[in-house]
């Protein structure tokens, strides 16, 4: 089967055409229309918008997480051997992965942010591109405000690293290791956000994002928005580069497109870790982790499809 490509985002900001095929042809796959069937569902027939509505409600069957907990606290259930042989499968054609850069350069690189071995791989990775010969003029690191727990921390200490309190620190601690970075030029706080900048070529930034959701922790679409108005204000003509890792390069992606390139007309790459993160941060991820992004990846797919329609109508 045809590998299901993310939805794209030039440098000029995205085409709506073929942000919608791109939507269509993965909504409409046998991959998802076979993982659906095996959970008591169908994927219907009918307009793009009703099949997107529709699927996404089912997805709910594909929520570990109650709603709102973390991922780590993502509930496991064990399949039969085939069965989860069979699920994964279909989880793989669906592409909730990535590919290397497409390019050399970038105006900008974000590198997302979640738990300890995320910040490191993540980081790590970006370190890496950078030292190879990718050229961009800033790398920024976003986190939020979220505590770490006690099993946060005893994974750090397992793992050798220092004591931090959030996620956003993290953030700091990878790339500060990775990219060799003394204390930060510069440390600005907010209501409820904080950001510090190494000066130099590249410029190292890290964003602790404010959170639109009180008490809610800040989510992807938050740091997002918090790099655009703390960080840098992309534009048309600029290409960005987003550094995340398997399964979720698509959602990210997608809400990285809906936020930044729909906004403000720049390019969007949404790219996971190479095998050196993978080798030595990635941990395996049970099958009801990867339905749970599966779910991630529609609802940010029918998210960005009606954000696309509501723009050309003017909406």
């Amino acid at each position: 089967m045809t590998d299901l490509a993310l939805p794209p985002c030039g440098p000029d900001g995205p085409d709506a055409a073929a942000l919608i095929e791109s939507v269509r042809a993965w909504f409409t796959s046998p991959a998802l229309a076979a993982l659906v069937e095996h959970f008591g569902g169908a994927v219907p027939d009918g307009p793009l918008d009703t099949v997107l509505d529709r699927v996404a409600e089912f997805s709910r069957v594909w929520d570990f997480r109650g709603g709102v907990r973390e991922r780590f606290d993502t509930d496991r259930i064990n399949y039969l051997p085939a069965v989860d042989e069979m699920l994964r499968g279909h989880i793989r054609t669906l592409n909730l992965g990535g590919h290397p850069p497409a390019h050399d350069e970038y105006d900008h690189v974000i590198v997302l942010g979640g738990g300890i071995r995320i910040s490191m791989g993540r980081s790590g990775y970006a370190a890496r591109l950078v030292a190879g010969g990718l050229r961009t003029r800033t790398v920024a690191g976003l986190g939020s405000l979220r505590y770490r727990d006690d099993r946060e921390h005893r994974e750090g200490l397992r793992l050798g690293l220092p004591p931090v309190e959030t996620e956003a620190d993290m953030m700091s601690v990878g790339l500060r290791h990775f990219m060799e970075l003394p204390e930060p030029t510069t440390h600005t706080d907010g209501d409820g956000w904080w950001h510090r900048v190494w000066a130099g070529t590249p410029t190292v930034h890290v964003l602790a994002a404010a959170s639109t959701r009180p008490p809610l922790r800040a989510n992807t679409a938050d740091t997002l928005i918090g790099w655009a108005h703390h960080v840098h204000t992309p534009g048309p003509g600029e290409r960005v580069l987003l550094i995340t890792n398997d399964p979720y390069v698509r959602y990210q992606q997608c809400d990285a497109v809906r936020l930044l390139g729909m906004r403000f007309g720049c390019g969007i790459e949404t790219v996971g870790f190479d095998a050196e993160a993978r080798r030595e941060w990635y941990r395996p991820l049970s099958t009801t982790e990867l339905l749970q992004e599966v779910r991630s990846s529609i609802l940010a797919m029918r998210n960005l499809h009606h954000a696309v329609v509501a723009a050309a109508l003017g909406g």
